[in-house]
């Protein structure tokens, strides 16, 4: 102890000061070494909360709770590696069952909350919480590849006329005939409806859409009826800011609420088992593809990133199809003349 007050009193104030402000670098650097899963999992949260929307916010949440019920929450992030991620998603592979707007491309449930998960462990690395995301380096087995599941036109018939409540009827046939997706129908306002133009503006500063662009969708006349018909029941409802389709006191439907709406229709339809809300964003794509809309404009349309993703559909022009067909018939017809052997005795008599 003698020695160390010796030293002590060699340094200045000064330098005391400067040794302090050095040391709380230190602490900090510590605190984030030792850094908890939990504390990981609010934080990244709270930054998704502020920056996604609602939606990809819920999807985070559920990960979460399931790598935090795997690992325990006084976990160390550090201390997850290699081995330890792959387990955990195979603990999560035999647990989660298929969601079924992921099952009709031939997806399984835990292949969501990996790719979530892949997403906020990029962020930890970039936080410097973690040097590495282990979850880029796990490999998930192949998938077949399954056509999207779609119903025509006479199918939504059946369906809305099992749907009481007027509004959601309305909510439903609006999916079909715009392609929108179920959180942007449930926050689309007034003041995103040009009727003059006839144009839908899905995005603005108050909601976030998935891919963070906005887009601009031409109402059909089947959308715009039900325009019509929910102008004609909101008139005691003042419109501009209010939600398009809601309840009676003006207040938006939950997610939820609209599925199990339309999933039991579907049942008292007798419609396939396979069919859900989502389903209804892939009958939009699937029947455009099929009437010889290319897959560009049925990509600005549906708002996807990417072109891949839109082609899931492209098999549908059955039309195209045909034709490539046909282009080899005739040629496989055009070989076959070319190759009958021609007499060379043979002359074309004509006669008067």
């Amino acid at each position: 102890m003698e020695g160390i007050e010796e030293l002590l009193n060699k340094f200045s104030i000064e330098d005391i000061e400067k040794l302090r402000f050095f040391m709380s670098f230190v602490s900090e650097a510590k605190t984030k070494e030792m850094i908890f899963l939990e504390t990981f999992a609010n934080e990244y949260k709270k930054f998704i909360k502020q920056n996604r929307s609602a939606a990809y916010y819920t999807s985070v949440d559920n990960s979460f709770k399931h790598l935090l019920d795997f690992f325990k929450s006084q976990r160390l992030i550090q201390s997850i590696g290699l081995r330890e991620t792959e387990e955990f998603i195979s603990d999560l592979q035999t647990k989660v069952k298929p969601v079924s707007h992921t099952a009709s491309r031939g997806g399984e449930g835990y292949r969501v909350y990996v790719r979530t998960l892949k997403a906020a462990f990029n962020k930890a690395v970039e936080w410097g919480y973690v040097k590495e995301n282990y979850f880029l380096k796990t490999k998930l087995p192949k998938r077949q590849k399954v056509s999207p599941v779609f119903i025509s036109s006479d199918q939504l018939s059946a369906i809305s006329n099992q749907i009481k409540n007027e509004v959601i009827k309305n909510f439903v046939v609006f999916a079909f005939y715009t392609g929108m997706r179920l959180d942007e129908i449930i926050n689309l306002r007034w003041k995103n409806i040009d009727i003059m133009t006839r144009i839908i503006t899905v995005g603005d500063e108050e909601f976030i859409t998935k891919g963070r662009n906005q887009r601009f969708i031409p109402i059909s006349d089947e959308a715009l009826e039900t325009i019509h018909e929910q102008q004609r029941r909101m008139k005691a409802i003042p419109l501009g800011d209010g939600y398009v389709f809601c309840k009676s006191n003006g207040t938006k439907f939950s997610g939820d609420h609209i599925s199990r709406s339309f999933k039991l229709a579907c049942e008292n339809a007798g419609v396939d088992k396979a069919i859900h809300f989502h389903s209804l964003r892939h009958s939009f794509a699937s029947n455009l593809v099929q009437q010889g809309v290319s897959l560009y404009k049925v990509k600005e349309l549906l708002g996807h990133a990417s072109i891949t993703t839109t082609e899931i559909y492209s098999h549908l022009n059955i039309d195209s199809l045909r034709e490539a067909i046909r282009t080899l018939d005739s040629s496989r017809e055009k070989h076959a003349l070319d190759t009958i052997p021609k007499s060379p005795g043979l002359k074309l008599i004509i006669k008067n």
